[in-house]
C-alpha cells in the first residue's frame, strides 16, 4: 500500500506510548540500541505512561514490513533515527548512510511535525542537503551513560515542544467544522479529557446537537463510551477531539467580516416633488 493512501485511510488520532526507532539492523550497532537508545526512551513518560522503543525488525505481528513501518511512524509519540555513516563508497570514498533508514526518515518528515522527528549520528561528516534542516544531534556512543542522559533529555524536550494546534491533522479537523459542530464542541469544552458528557432527556437536545453529533463521531473527535440511565449516549473525547475543542478559541478567533449588501443597505428616502 502506498504511504499516502495508508495515512489518509487508516490514520487514527491516538498515539501509542512508543518511539519509532529507525536504525541499521546490523549487529555492529546493537550495543548502541541496548545501552543508549532503549533505556533513554524508557526513561521518558507521556501522560504517566513510560514509552518503549518500536523497531520493525523486533515486531512480532504478521503484517508486511512496509505496513508496519508506516503504521508505526504514524502512531508513535515520536520518530527517532540513527543516521550515522555506515561505510564509504568504494569509488568516491565518500561516506554514506543506511538507505532503508533514510527512506523511513522521508516518511516521518511527510507525516509528522518537525519537533516529533529526531535524527542522531556519531559522525561529523558533511550532512545530506535534503535533510540538513531536520533537527539532529551528535552523540558519542562510546560513553553510554552520558549519551543515554543526553538522548533522554532531548526526547523529553521535543515532546514538550509539540504544538498540537499546528499539527496538520488538527488544522484539517478545525477547517471542516460546521457552525453546529462548533457550538456543540464549545458546550463540551468544559469537560476534561477523561470525563463523560452528553445531553439528557431534559437537556438541550435540539436540532443543532442531533445534526452535529453524528458528524463529530465520524470525524473521531468524540466516541460513545456508555449509555446513561436516561437511555442517552455518554461521550468522551478522543485525543484529537480534546485538542480540537481546546484550540477553538486560538484557531478560530473572532474576526470582523463584510456582511452581504442586502443586510446593510439603507432604504432610500422618497424623492421630493419635481425630482
Amino acid at each position: 500500500m502506498y504511504p499516502n493512501l495508508f495515512l489518509e485511510t487508516f490514520w487514527r488520532p491516538d498515539f501509542r506510548p512508543q518511539v519509532f526507532v529507525a536504525m541499521s539492523f546490523s549487529d555492529t550497532y546493537e550495543n548502541r540500541f541496548t545501552d543508549v537508545i532503549d533505556p533513554a526512551i524508557r526513561a521518558v513518560s507521556v501522560d504517566g505512561v513510560s514509552l518503549s522503543p518500536f523497531r520493525v525488525d523486533l515486531s512480532k505481528t504478521g503484517d508486511s514490513i512496509l505496513t508496519e513501518i508506516i503504521d508505526g511512524i504514524a502512531h508513535c509519540q515520536m520518530f527517532l533515527a540513527d543516521v550515522s555513516s555506515v561505510g564509504y563508497d568504494s569509488k568516491t570514498a565518500e561516506p554514506y548512510r543506511n538507505g532503508n533508514v533514510m527512506y523511513e526518515v522521508g516518511l516521518a518528515v511527510a507525516a509528522r511535525q518537525s519537533t516529533e522527528v529526531l535524527l542522531i549520528r556519531d559522525d561529523k561528516h558533511k550532512f545530506l542537503f535534503d535533510v540538513s534542516t531536520i533537527p539532529h544531534m551528535y552523540i558519542d556512543f562510546t560513553d553510554p551513560e552520558v549519551a543515554q542522559e543526553q538522548l533522554r533529555a532531548e526526547i523529553e524536550s521535543r515532546l514538550e515542544a509539540r504544538d498540537f494546534v499546528a499539527d496538520a491533522r488538527v488544522k484539517l479537523a478545525i477547517a471542516t467544522l460546521t457552525a453546529e459542530e462548533i457550538r456543540v464542541l464549545e458546550d463540551f469544552a468544559k469537560f476534561d479529557a477523561g470525563a463523560g458528557f452528553g445531553f439528557s432527556d431534559s437537556g438541550r437536545v435540539n436540532f443543532t446537537a442531533t445534526t452535529a453529533l453524528p458528524r463529530l463521531l465520524d470525524k473521531r473527535l468524540i466516541w460513545v463510551c456508555a449509555i446513561g440511565d436516561d437511555g442517552q449516549p455518554v461521550y468522551k473525547w478522543t485525543k484529537l477531539g480534546y485538542v480540537v475543542a481546546s484550540s477553538l478559541s486560538v484557531a478560530l478567533p473572532t474576526a470582523a467580516w463584510n456582511r452581504p449588501a442586502a443586510e446593510t443597505a439603507v432604504e432610500p428616502e422618497p424623492a421630493g416633488e419635481g425630482a
